[in-house]
């Protein structure tokens, strides 16, 4: 039971990737619409509410919840979906989307040293060469032609970080009982209302020009707040913040390639070498696991 669990989480935890991997595509549309990055994660949030207020109530037939679970739901929320996408959108502003990946992706290698720290989780060999297989095939996504703004740097740096905050608290998040779609409707109105005051207060809030515009803010936000964040939320649940941290990093080949299908983008010899080596940090953790997981039945044979 416990394998089959651990097998759902890194199939969840790989398509959250790959959704995750649209949101540039998306964006790119949507900006282009007159959006600017802060409305862009508060659409995001407000859209998904309805969609995700039926299917969590289809699911447990009720919207209460353990008013205990608020401040730590508020904690993941605000961490996770809404901090860490407007930094990481706001750099965009600044420095081009591969050199803001390269800063961003430092959380799989954070998540394993503050898990060692704050939670005293065991680092073990193939982890860490997973890890430094991920790192570096990250690194191969950036142009040491570009220039490097500090502000977007910085940006997208926090963004990296804000990100390990979330993925380490939801790993421990402690009424893992609340269904995945509920969770993330209390996420969501979370963040939308704090996004409301901060997009009021700063003036920044923005509407899509047409039609078509607020049709891709739906889209994103099903996409991501629906179908990406729900996924790992649960598979991070199924598996622990080192396994999905990794594993998460499918959603940069996905930007990339989907560039590439639809915007023309050119795949060179170091994306090509940067995503064989992100797929390889993936493959390695399973393969770590699978041989863990031999041995482990091994011993309690022989016992």
């Amino acid at each position: 039971m416990k394998n089959k669990k651990v097998l759902i989480g890194y199939i969840f935890v790989i398509l959250s990737g790959i959704l995750f991997g649209s949101m540039p595509l998306m964006a790119d549309y949507i900006y282009r619409e007159g959006v600017n990055s802060l409305s862009l994660v508060f659409w995001r949030n407000i859209l998904s509410i309805p969609i995700l207020g039926v299917l969590a109530y289809f699911q447990t037939g009720s919207l209460k919840i353990n008013p205990k679970a608020l401040p730590s739901i508020t904690f993941v929320g605000m961490s996770g979906c809404c901090i860490t996408p407007f930094l990481l959108f706001s750099s965009y502003n600044y420095i081009a989307s591969g050199t803001a990946t390269v800063f961003h992706f430092i959380y799989p290698a954070m998540v394993v040293v503050g898990g060692a720290i704050f939670f005293k989780q065991k680092v073990s060999p193939g982890r860490l060469l997973s890890v430094a297989a991920c790192i570096a095939g990250i690194c191969m996504f950036y142009n040491p032609g570009e220039p490097l703004d500090l502000t977007g740097s910085a940006l997208a740096l926090l963004s990296g970080i804000a990100y390990t905050a979330y993925i380490l608290l939801l790993s421990k998040f402690k009424y893992k009982e609340i269904s995945g779609f509920l969770f993330s409707f209390y996420i969501s109105l979370i963040s939308t209302a704090a996004l409301l005051v901060i997009c009021l207060v700063s003036g920044q809030l923005t509407f899509p020009q047409t039609l078509g515009g607020w049709g891709m803010c739906v889209l994103f936000a099903l996409a991501v707040n629906v179908g990406a964040v729900v996924l790992f939320q649960r598979g991070t649940f199924y598996i622990d913040a080192q396994r999905a941290a990794i594993l998460s990093t499918t959603e940069p080949i996905t930007s990339i390639f989907l560039g590439a299908l639809f915007l023309n983008e050119k795949i060179g010899l170091r994306t090509g070498i940067g995503s064989f080596l992100v797929l390889l940090a993936s493959v390695l953790i399973a393969v770590f696991d699978i041989s863990k997981t031999k041995k482990t039945k091994k011993d309690q044979a022989k016992a």
